[in-house]
């Protein structure tokens, strides 16, 4: 077996050991003082199974999918689909809701409307998100929020991890970490998911998570998490500012509006590492692999939600359901608002990712700061706020950067490689004469493997040098472009040094005793004769 394959099957085996070693404890219970600042938000009516009894329940499969069966049999707007099967054989649903009643993507994306994705419990103990998702298309199929479906497309994942779901436990059943996976595709959950986004693409996703309330932090400081909600949009160095813009500008000041209205609290989404002496505190991470910052390098506003949940049962659950429906619902709203405008500032950023030719951050540092964050005591319930050092993913400092090149040639690997980047929105050409180029080749001076679950900022598994020299390039290689919207997963992908990238995880294979990568560096006044691969665009493949 390769070298690079055996890292890439222990890369697996280990994130799935870290996750299933290190999940957060389901027992702890807070304090009556500590819940009386946690009641059910009123005036809120979930329409979902967890909440047609006194008492909140967990929603399992069988009641999630009598559910949507009979929304869908209730509903003109809404139409159920499926992405496919778990890998323990269960069905992982997915809603379509137009005006119209529509269920072929095509039909859908023919409307002219933005697209907005909204995901569900992709970690599976983390029912809340899930739940919101259910009674949100309630509401969107035959309640109170059916009008917003004249202006904009919904389709609902509610549950993207049916297999943890069911375990209580936040990896799939491989015990891989399905939000680490989104550049590597290497899960049918995952791979299912982004089959359904490759033929209806989607303008905006919002990933509905839970955070550990307790654990660490109590640990580390003595106290628990106090807001409801962490938030964070894509924060890869590489995702192309307009996006940003939007993500900052339209729709945060919308989601804290209404988190306000409703007297709930917020923040940017932290992590912290298990290492009690490491008192420092991360904002999110920068991997391309997690999923909102796939979701962004692709071309889409993307965000993150996580509600305080995990590690606490079924505390708050309808304050946590709560929550997160509130922030779905004024997703759509703000995409409902002016909707010509979004599709307009989403092109135009689109566009400027595709024409971009600065340089590429390749590996990165992170600034970091003190910061005052919002735990309270784990008692009383009363605010404790404290000063920890902030690892900021909004303030990257370049380490490696290189010019953009054209593209990528593919030597080895190439079906692999072409398959995953087109399941997130990346065009692909094949060389259809043998020609003599230069190119920037890879030799690869350094080889090593670490993963688990806290690598938010994966190390790079592979250290290189370039060099310019002659190739012969057969006929049939693969060329990848970078004049696309979805030019940082190309380069996530293919730069061989970049964390998570193809060659780094083996799914472009080379042998130990190899010192040059089958990965080259197209520079821009080389000229090939190309087309378009298994019906991609031809656009980028044009000279």
């Amino acid at each position: 077996m390769p070298r690079f394959r055996i890292l890439l099957v222990l890369f697996l085996l280990l994130a799935g050991t870290a996750a299933a070693q290190q999940r957060a404890p389901s027992d702890y219970r807070q304090s009556a003082a500590v819940l009386a600042h946690y009641p059910p938000v009123p005036d809120i009516r979930l329409d979902s199974p967890a909440f047609r009894t006194p008492d909140p329940t967990l929603t399992n499969q069988e009641a999630m999918a009598d559910f949507l069966a009979t929304l869908v049999l209730d509903s003109r707007q809404a139409r159920l689909g499926s992405l496919g099967r778990s890998t323990q054989g269960r069905d992982i649903p997915v809603l379509y809701l137009t005006v119209e009643g529509l269920a072929d993507p095509a039909a859908i994306r023919a409307l002219g409307r933005p697209v907005v994705w909204l995901i569900g419990q992709q970690h599976g103990n983390e029912p809340a998100g899930g739940e919101a998702m259910l009674a949100l298309a309630a509401a969107l199929a035959r309640g109170d929020l059916a009008p917003l479906l004249a202006k904009v497309s919904v389709v609902i994942v509610p549950r993207a991890n049916v297999d943890g779901a069911a375990a209580d436990r936040r990896v799939v059943a491989s015990g891989a970490d399905p939000n680490r996976d989104h550049l590597q595709l290497s899960q049918p959950e995952v791979r299912a998911l982004h089959q359904a986004m490759r033929v209806l693409p989607p303008d905006v996703v919002f990933d509905h998570h839970e955070f550990s309330v307790a654990w660490r932090w109590v640990e580390k400081f003595g106290a628990l998490q106090g807001s409801d909600v962490m938030i964070l949009e894509a924060t890869h160095p590489t995702i192309p500012k307009a996006l940003t813009a939007i993500a900052r500008d339209l729709y945060r000041p919308a989601l804290e509006a209404a988190i306000a209205r409703h007297g709930l609290s917020s923040y940017d989404y932290l992590t912290t590492a298990p290492d009690p002496s490491d008192r420092r505190v991360s904002l999110g991470g920068t991997a391309a692999g997690i999923a909102r910052n796939t979701f962004g390098l692709r071309g889409t506003v993307s965000y993150l939600i996580e509600t305080r949940g995990v590690g606490i049962g079924l505390q708050s659950y309808q304050r946590r359901v709560a929550t997160h429906y509130l922030l779905a619902k004024a997703v759509l709203e703000t995409s409902a608002a002016d909707p010509q405008s979004l599709l307009k500032r989403l092109a135009e950023a689109r566009a400027a990712a595709a024409n971009d030719r600065s340089d590429l951050v390749v590996s990165h540092k992170e600034g970091e700061r003190d910061v005052e964050l919002p735990l309270i005591d784990p008692q009383s319930g009363a605010a404790k706020p404290t000063k920890v050092r902030l690892v900021d993913s909004r303030d990257i400092r370049p380490v490696d950067v290189r010019s953009r090149p054209r593209g990528y040639l593919v030597l080895r690997g190439r079906e692999a490689a072409a398959d995953r980047l087109a399941l997130n929105a990346a065009a692909t050409c094949v060389v259809t004469t043998a020609a003599s180029a230069m190119v920037e080749a890879y030799l690869v001076t350094r080889v090593g493997a670490k993963a688990g679950r806290e690598s938010i900022n994966p190390d790079q598994s592979v250290r290189v040098q370039i060099v310019v020299r002659p190739l012969d390039v057969p006929a049939g290689a693969l060329f990848v472009p970078m004049a696309q919207p979805a030019a940082g997963i190309v380069a996530a992908a293919l730069e061989p040094d970049s964390p998570g990238s193809y060659l780094g995880v083996g799914v472009i294979p080379m042998t130990a005793d190899e010192t040059q990568a089958p990965v080259y560096r197209v520079m821009p006044d080389t000229r090939l004769a190309l087309r378009p691969r298994d019906g991609a665009p031809a656009r980028p493949c044009d000279n």
